[in-house]
């Protein structure tokens, strides 16, 4: 038995290297909580994305800034599409 991380603890942990926070698996999105330039700590939620009736929480990956928001509010997104960016903080 090969045995590998589920997909959807990729939805909870974000990206950790470069801070872009990228869709697990194609779906909507339903909800945007933060905004461009707005501060955000490890752990907060950034956006929800809606796939299969199930909700995915995207969270910022580390203390930091959101650099750049492409998400829209309704907006249907690939697999691995970019959804925002967070930057560290200074």
């Amino acid at each position: 038995w090969i045995f590998t991380p589920d997909r959807t603890q990729a939805a909870h942990a974000g990206s950790a290297g470069d801070g872009a926070i990228t869709a697990p698996i194609p779906g909507k999105v339903t909800a945007i909580s933060v905004g461009e330039g707005q501060p955000v700590e490890k752990g907060q939620p950034l956006l929800v994305l809606e796939a299969m009736k199930m909700e995915y929480t995207l969270v910022a990956p580390f203390d930091g800034t959101v650099a750049a928001l492409s998400a829209t509010l309704g907006a249907q997104v690939e697999e691995g599409a970019i959804l925002a960016r967070v930057g560290e903080a200074q």
